[in-house]
């Protein structure tokens, strides 16, 4: 049984994201979906969207990864490297802007493959050189490869070099573009011009393929402001999960860290009660032992209850229930160990939103603190749960006393504010059956459900993922609250 020490729980479930993983254990554990298909399909561009967490940046550098070994050129963009083309984008036009764009992608791009592969940069001549376009980046690394003495370079990378003078072709990675994104109109013209600038540069002369990653607020935002952006809805590629291959995320996680040879596919094909009592037993109670509404439910039922199909959900939840596993001395985490991280996890959670979405909505947090159920409320069996109209009549609530104002200069009213609730995945769509099963939808499932002008006959629930933050002294309503 494994002691729960931050090093094993690192070990054993992964890191909270895959830059600070070993590659070695990322790509042991690496879970191969249908977006990561997509991905590395012999396509000029593609772009993929989804909400933090949902694994964009493991995806990409699962790919970058491959490229490498399999020795094609390959280069890894990050914000830092075109923080100059960024700045100052309120005195350009918009054709100039795309121009500033392509040529600081070609820079960037030229510039890495000289660092990686040569230890070289370059230079100011260079530079001069690289205005002409992206097709002479192959003569501005020749010309250096000349100045090189063979015997300096590995093999490897000599090989990779030569191969790209030969044909041309590199795949170029843009990450985390989006780091201090603030929804302003500068901020979607930047984007859009980027994404305008990779069309001109993926053209069949140049060779250059990308992929790059997007917040899904970013590109909705992008996408509703920019009519050119209908030529990329073609590249995009959607990253989203279902419970079960979260859950299946978990258990090739655990497999690999023991030393198993349990395949992904043998994985997906188990039930989920399978995997909760022949895989996750491993490191957790099979059955939840607490009161009330999970009592004696299936693990796997708790777990996939808080998380918001995302990953990185599942493994944060998991890392802190561990936490308090090793302060009790467990071998194993308890039910009451899990039960332990609820208030912090869910905590952790609303400020994730609050870290994300404050550029869009400056007082987010005010916005989503006044959700919490009034006295009144919480004596009601349903205090997280909304009709259209209910949750209508509690915003206009918030509005009367609190300040609200959308940074792109939408409208505030109660509408305006369950369609940014919904987007934020801070509520979910709900509608239940005659039968008693309940249908949920999230934003990324089904965007036009909170329509101003469309009823579709679904009522809304405050995700389970944020419930404790609202109503931390109230541990078991919570939980109960769940059943509802």
């Amino acid at each position: 049984m494994p002691n729960f020490d931050d090093v094993t729980i690192e070990q054993l479930f992964g890191a909270e994201d895959a830059e600070n993983e070993t590659p070695e254990r990322f790509k042991a554990y690496f879970f191969y979906n249908k977006a990561y298909e997509s991905v590395i399909a012999p396509l000029p561009i593609r772009i993929l969207v989804g909400h933090k967490g949902v694994g964009k940046s493991a995806l990409l550098r699962h790919a970058y990864l491959a490229d490498q070994e399999q020795g094609r050129l390959a280069v890894w963009i990050q914000p830092n490297d075109l923080v100059p083309r960024i700045s100052g984008v309120q005195s350009k036009e918009f054709n100039e802007l795309i121009e500033e764009w392509k040529l600081g992608l070609v820079e960037a791009v030229a510039d890495t493959i000289l660092k990686d592969h040569l230890d070289s940069h370059l230079t100011t001549e260079d530079s001069g050189v690289l205005k002409k376009g992206a097709r002479v980046i192959v003569d501005v690394i020749q010309s250096h490869l000349g100045k090189i003495a063979k015997e300096q370079l590995s093999t490897a990378k000599t090989n990779i070099v030569e191969r790209f003078i030969q044909n041309g072709n590199v795949h170029v990675y843009v990450d985390d573009i989006d780091r201090g994104w603030a929804a302003s109109k500068d901020n979607i013209q930047s984007i859009s011009a980027l994404l305008n600038a990779i069309r001109d540069l993926a053209g069949s002369q140049s060779r250059m393929s990308f992929r790059i990653g997007l917040r899904t607020d970013v590109y909705f935002l992008v996408r509703t402001s920019d009519e050119s952006t209908d030529k990329i809805e073609r590249h995009v590629i959607w990253l989203d999960w279902t419970n079960h291959e979260i859950l299946a995320v978990m258990a090739k996680r655990i497999v690999t860290y023991f030393g198993e040879n349990t395949s992904q596919k043998d994985i997906l094909a188990m039930t989920q009660k399978d995997i909760s009592q022949e895989i996750l037993s491993r490191v957790i109670v099979p059955r939840f032992e607490g009161e009330g509404h999970w009592s004696r439910r299936s693990i796997h039922n708790v777990l996939l209850s808080l998380i918001r199909k995302r990953p990185r959900d599942l493994v944060k939840l998991m890392h802190a229930a561990a936490r308090n596993a090793y302060k009790s001395g467990n071998k194993i985490i308890s039910s009451s160990n899990l039960e332990q991280a609820f208030v912090g996890y869910s905590n952790d959670r609303l400020q994730d939103i609050v870290n994300e979405f404050r550029s869009e909505l400056p007082n987010i947090e005010a916005l989503l603190l006044n959700m919490r159920a009034t006295k009144k409320q919480r004596r009601t069996a349903e205090s997280f749960l909304f009709t259209t109209d209910q949750l209508t009549t509690k915003l206009k609530e918030v509005i009367g006393h609190t300040t609200l104002i959308f940074s792109g200069g939408r409208r505030v009213s109660a509408q305006s504010l369950i369609q940014f609730m919904y987007k934020i995945d801070f509520i979910t769509a709900r509608r239940e059956s005659p039968d008693g099963r309940i249908d949920r939808q999230y934003f990324d499932q089904s965007r036009f459900l909170a329509n101003e002008f469309v009823d579709f006959g679904y009522d809304w629930e405050i995700h389970p993922a944020y419930r404790w933050a609202l109503s931390p002294q109230n541990i078991q309503e919570v939980i109960d609250s769940l059943g509802k």
